[in-house]
């Protein structure tokens, strides 16, 4: 039995939520923005696009940032 989760090697499943966690947010204010687009919300479409990329930045930012603090 391995004592790593899901069997998987180190770091595999912060990836795993990383990935996740970016991909969710990616499909869920794409969808909101177009949504807004077909009723001609653009400001706040534009917003929903700007929002997603904050939160994939933070998301992604932090996944480097502890691999990072690690390997020195």
């Amino acid at each position: 039995m391995s004592d790593t989760p899901m069997g998987q090697p180190q770091g595999t499943v912060r990836a795993y939520l990383a990935l996740g966690i970016v991909s969710a947010f990616l499909a869920g204010h794409s969808a909101g923005a177009v949504y807004l687009l077909w009723h001609g919300d653009l400001e706040s479409a534009l917003a929903l696009l700007g929002a997603v990329a904050l939160e994939a930045g933070t998301v992604t930012g932090f996944y480097f940032g502890a691999r990072g603090s690690r390997a020195g």
